[in-house]
């Protein structure tokens, strides 16, 4: 009964929009599987204690394939709540016993995972993943709730360091003139990202500033844009991680009517073992927001840095996903070919 109350709790906090002031900790769960309700919380897990993953919210692409271990490569997809109207299938998420379930208000569908898991007595960790700078406090609190404390806190400071970093960064090239980046989304460049959204958060992490001036209420992103929105805004880069996207940008020419395009300012991210901007906004970008830096301010980044971003690539998959990577991988990684990506996700 008692179990039952604090997960009515946990809905009531979520629900009123208190649980982002107000989390409590984490139920401890030293042993069992975990569910993740949504990529944001999965990865976290797969960071932090990948053997206690519970299930997938969906099948790995194929590039996951290059460095996750079979483990979890062959875990079962139970679903999660993530937009679109996706949910879980209930009754695969019971059949897998979790000890604990982790939800998050990171992304959409928060409230209505935790009333489904509330409802069939899964033990809930609400896990405040709103912003990058939630990393530390994150890896700490659900290292600890799943007794891997000792490894929760090397990635806490790992990811604090690197927040350091970023913010020296900013702070270097605030006094230059104001470098505005596009963010091409789906099939055709033409949906993107308003300022303040979590999916484009690598941008004012880094200093640079979104060339769209837009709102959007809503968590999902991918606003629709005209082309002659992107024209007007004039962008000094152009990044995306979508395939057509980028095919779009190299071959359609209106496209060659944008400075950045014509000065080669146009960035394809890297997304090994997945993306690492957002979809979902995981703890990638924390080698994500190097990774952009090092492209948009290559004098700054290795002012503050001082490591070349192969070198930092290579700690950081060793660190997060414990997948050492030589040199020449670390390379093929961060220079992916868009071919490789025919589809938008």
């Amino acid at each position: 009964m008692r179990r039952w109350i604090v997960a009515l709790l946990l809905w009531a906090l979520a629900a009123t929009g208190a649980w982002a002031q107000t989390a409590p900790a984490c139920p401890a769960a030293p042993t069992g599987p975990v569910y993740g309700s949504s990529p944001v919380n999965n990865y976290l897990l797969l960071a932090l204690a990948p053997e206690r993953m519970a299930g997938l919210n969906f099948p790995w692409s194929r590039q996951a394939a290059q460095i996750l271990p079979k483990s979890v490569l062959d875990l079962p997809v139970l679903g999660g709540w993530f937009g679109q109207g996706k949910t879980a299938n209930l009754e695969q998420v019971l059949r897998v016993r979790p000890a604990l379930a982790l939800v998050s208000g990171a992304t959409v569908g928060a409230q209505a995972s935790a009333q489904a898991l509330s409802r069939v007595g899964i033990a809930l960790c609400p896990v405040k993943l709103d912003t990058l700078s939630d990393y530390p406090a994150a890896f700490r609190q659900v290292g600890a709730a799943l007794n891997v404390a000792a490894r929760g806190d090397a990635l806490a400071t790992a990811a604090q360091t690197t927040l350091g970093d970023l913010a020296a960064l900013r702070a270097k090239v605030a006094a230059s003139k104001p470098v505005r980046i596009y963010v091409a989304e789906g099939e055709d460049g033409l949906a993107s990202e308003c300022p303040g959204s979590i999916h484009a958060e690598v941008i004012d992490l880094i200093g640079a500033h979104n060339a769209l001036r837009c709102t959007d209420s809503s968590r999902f992103g991918m606003v629709r844009v005209s082309f002659e929105q992107i024209l007007a805004a004039d962008p000094d880069w152009i990044l995306t991680q979508d395939g057509p996207a980028m095919r779009a940008i190299q071959t359609e020419p209106r496209w060659k009517l944008l400075r950045a395009v014509r000065d080669g300012h146009v960035l394809f991210a890297p997304q090994v073992p997945f993306r690492w901007i957002d979809r979902p906004p995981s703890f990638m970008r924390l080698i994500a927001a190097p990774w952009l830096a090092s492209q948009v301010f290559p004098e700054a980044y290795r002012a503050v840095f001082q490591r070349p971003i192969t070198a930092l690539t290579q700690d950081f998959f060793a660190l997060y996903l414990q997948h050492p990577l030589s040199a020449a991988q670390a390379q093929s990684i961060l220079h992916p070919n868009p071919a490789d990506y025919p589809t938008k996700y």
